[in-house]
């Protein structure tokens, strides 16, 4: 179709386009990178005051994933109330958006840029926004909102830990959710309902899960985070769409050991045979483990090393598994869009089929991936758990690298442990 106006006005114009769209914006791992590394040092102050710059500054696209990460701060700080109104809210978004995009309609949506949508979280991430306002909530002392926030954690756990109809999702599960959920039901004196939590983080982590719930034990668990959950990078990769084995694939060459791959298509009615095998180059976000600081901790309990902590929760092997499953998609829909830009740019004819040539580029090497992801979660949690004297205990955690050597100390905080009651200490960690 011609571009209407002058021929001059219309270079101008289409350049312009192309300016702009190699100017872009800073992806969202870059955006968290300074707020990021303020709360891994444990500067929670500074880190909220850039979150609160982000929040304020925010598109609706992506102000509730920055609420989730300015929450996960606020609840480090022990700004509780203030942690609890983000994390609420984020979530209740969350919620009214859940579902609403089907595999159907993303595919016919495939030239609007993901990044461009509103953020939906990954299942684990939904149970873990949960998992901490039960968390905020019981540590702020208001036992009966973390029932209410352990009741609807459990609840998604049963939807998510249930295999479901084969083919529409993993069973998936949260051992720090269950955790948490189990030290308030012992301290309820319902053994058999923390019994059912435990066997579940049993069968994932065995050396979390204490012999049987005692309901009588004066008790102390210290929840240590260590390390960085995974973060989204854009790269670049190549990739075409091809007929194969009597339907059509795509073709895709994955950055470092990824190899090519090919995935299969459900149906052929959008592809311009014409097009057909043109390569192309395309952005899609790789998910990338984290370097650690610390490989182990141990808890500190009135000036003694009590223990090591052992792993309750790997958050990392969770997400990293998770990306794995929706890898396809993930490259269709990166893929696809390109395609379809590529389908458009050729279509175009004259000097204005020139400029929109080099648009067409631009996309297909410029255009970053969606890399958004709750970026404040940790790689791990452990936990250690003690009997102990009633009443007010100074706690800490020190972190060791692999060698032994000690690396970081959390600041210390007092824990009153009532008799006959299981007490929380809660430490986020470092890198």
């Amino acid at each position: 179709m011609p571009v209407p106006g002058p021929r001059g006005g219309t270079r101008r114009l289409l350049l312009g386009v192309v300016l702009l769209l190699a100017a872009g914006c800073a992806t969202y791992t870059a955006r968290m990178a300074e707020p990021g590394e303020l709360y891994y040092e444990a500067d929670y102050v500074e880190a909220g005051e850039k979150l609160d710059g982000l929040v304020e500054d925010a598109s609706n696209e992506d102000i509730e994933l920055l609420r989730l990460e300015r929450g996960k701060v606020r609840l480090a700080a022990g700004e509780f109330d203030s942690a609890i109104i983000d994390l609420r809210e984020a979530e209740r978004r969350f919620d009214e958006i859940e579902g609403t995009v089907s595999m159907g309609e993303a595919l016919t949506t495939a030239l609007v840029s993901e990044g461009s949508k509103e953020y939906q979280p990954d299942p684990h991430e939904k149970i873990l926004v949960n998992t901490y306002l039960m968390l905020a909530y019981y540590l702020d002392g208001d036992l009966e909102g973390a029932r209410v926030e352990r009741n609807r954690t459990i609840g998604r756990l049963k939807v998510w830990a249930d295999p479901g109809v084969p083919g529409e999702r993993r069973p998936l599960d949260v051992p720090l959710a269950r955790y948490l959920a189990a030290l308030m039901y012992e301290n309820e004196g319902l053994a058999d309902d923390a019994r059912i939590e435990y066997d579940a983080v049993r069968s994932l982590h065995p050396e979390a899960a204490p012999d049987t719930p005692n309901t009588y034990l004066t008790e102390i668990a210290v929840l240590a985070e260590l390390g960085r959950s995974p973060v989204k990078v854009s790269r670049e990769i190549r990739g075409y769409f091809a007929k194969h084995h009597g339907g059509f694939a795509g073709f895709f060459t994955l950055p470092g050991d990824g190899g090519d791959v090919i995935f299969p298509l459900p149906a052929g009615g959008i592809f311009d045979s014409s097009e057909l095998g043109t390569v192309f180059t395309f952005a899609f976000p790789q998910q990338v483990p984290q370097p650690r600081l610390a490989a182990r901790c141990c808890a500190v309990i009135d000036g003694v090393e009590a223990g090591p902590a052992v792993t309750l929760d790997d958050i990392e092997g969770a997400s990293m598994e998770a990306f794995r499953r929706e890898l396809p998609t993930i490259l269709l829909k990166s893929a696809m869009r390109t395609y379809l830009q590529v389908i458009a740019q050729n279509k175009l004819h004259g000097d204005a089929g020139t400029i929109a040539g080099i648009v067409a580029k631009v996309f297909s090497a410029v255009e970053r991936a969606d890399t958004r992801s709750w970026q404040t979660l940790p790689a791990e949690v452990a936990v250690f758990r003690m009997e102990i004297a009633p009443g007010p205990h100074e706690v800490l955690v020190r972190y060791y690298d692999e060698s032994g050597r000690r690396v970081a100390s959390s600041p210390p905080t007092i824990v009153e442990v009532p008799e006959g009651r299981k007490a929380i200490a809660w430490f986020p960690g470092p890198r």
